[in-house]
């Protein structure tokens, strides 16, 4: 996949969702399909592209990525003009996990398999601060 490797599938607020895992991509999809503008990466570099070009309000990243994990990710979005908040997203999702995305400047965690109650919860919340952080 190239830097074109992202895709917008609905209307809505942008969110990026960066993942290799389609059942990743498929059920975040469904669960958000009313509220979002469904933009997909499958690498840290692809969803770097995404976000200097959709400016996504929210970010959805797998724990561990093809060129990297969610800190690295993190990172590379801290040095952006708006950072759009990152929502990191493990099936090993445990109290640990989740105190080290928040210390470390992630928004929140999500379990997967997703429970779309929390996962429409967690996102609409963080959409409202990315629309926040600067205008779009």
């Amino acid at each position: 996949m190239g830097p074109a490797s992202y895709a917008r599938v609905e209307s809505g607020f942008p969110l990026l969702v960066v993942s290799t895992d389609e059942q990743v991509h498929s059920s975040l999809r469904e669960i958000l399909r009313r509220d979002c503008q469904f933009h997909r990466a499958a690498s840290r570099r692809d969803a770097l592209s995404c976000v200097q070009q959709v400016h996504p309000w929210v970010v959805v990243c797998d724990q561990l990525l093809a060129d990297g994990d969610w800190r690295d990710l993190l990172k590379d979005l801290q040095g952006e003009h708006r950072m759009p908040p990152l929502i990191v997203s493990s099936r090993l999702a445990d109290d640990r996990l989740w105190a080290e995305v928040l210390n470390l400047g992630g928004y929140d965690l999500l379990a997967s398999p997703f429970a779309a109650s929390e996962v429409s919860r967690v996102v609409r919340m963080a959409a409202h601060r990315g629309s926040k952080s600067g205008e779009f």
